[in-house]
């Protein structure tokens, strides 16, 4: 796993117009927390976090001047929209200690079953893996060429890298190949006149939805 240099500065002034000062000068609103120490408002470059989320990222440096400490990303918070970073979380590590974290999974190849008209339904984007913060993979990579219809892959099927535990249940389908949906049309009988349905006017459907969000 790759790690990154975060060169942070101790915030002295909280609140959201704070943060909102950051932003327009450049800088993210960044909290730092967790094994057993004070939690601690960091300033931290907006161009530095981007260039670690984009590059895929896990494991993070954090230098607060000139002391160092190993941090893991997170949490993400981005505007409603989804286009501009507000804040980010960062949580202490010993390099010692084993980490819970969440990593990319990617199918590789095209499946046999795919190929001859069958559907591939990838039902896990995303795998929960417990190792050392150094052994953190950047994607579970998972070969699905020889996939037939009908058959699946389960977590218990997938080779797990060097030092990485799966925390999903092995018996979890990662990835199938369904039948071909069959398209049941019936084809008009030769000879037969078809007698369309009457329109039926004065019946009325209606349909009411609400959308609640929460104001971050």
């Amino acid at each position: 796993m790759e790690t990154a240099i975060l060169h942070a500065t101790k915030r002295e002034q909280l609140g959201s117009n704070s943060a909102l000062r950051l932003r327009r000068a450049g800088d993210l609103p960044v909290v730092l927390y967790g094994h057993r120490r004070d939690t601690v408002h960091l300033s931290v470059p907006l161009k530095e976090v981007q260039h670690v989320i984009h590059a895929g990222t896990r494991m993070v440096t954090v230098d607060i001047g000139g002391a160092q400490e190993p941090a893991l990303l997170r949490e993400i918070q981005y505007d409603a929209m989804g286009d501009h970073l507000l804040h980010v979380d960062l949580a202490r590590i010993a390099l010692d200690e084993k980490v819970t974290v969440t990593v990319p999974v990617e199918l590789h190849g095209l499946a046999k079953g795919a190929v001859a008209g069958g559907t591939l339904a990838h039902l896990v984007q995303d795998i929960e893996v417990t190792c050392l913060p150094m052994d953190i993979p950047e994607k579970i990579r998972v070969e699905v060429a020889h996939l037939e219809i009908g058959q699946m892959l389960c977590v218990r099927d997938i080779k797990a890298p060097g030092g990485v535990q799966f925390v999903l249940d092995p018996e979890t389908p990662v990835v199938i190949v369904h039948q071909p949906s069959a398209e049941q049309e019936a084809a008009p009988v030769e000879g037969v006149e078809q007698v369309a349905e009457p329109e039926l006017i004065g019946r009325r459907v209606a349909e009411d939805g609400e959308e609640e969000g929460e104001e971050t």
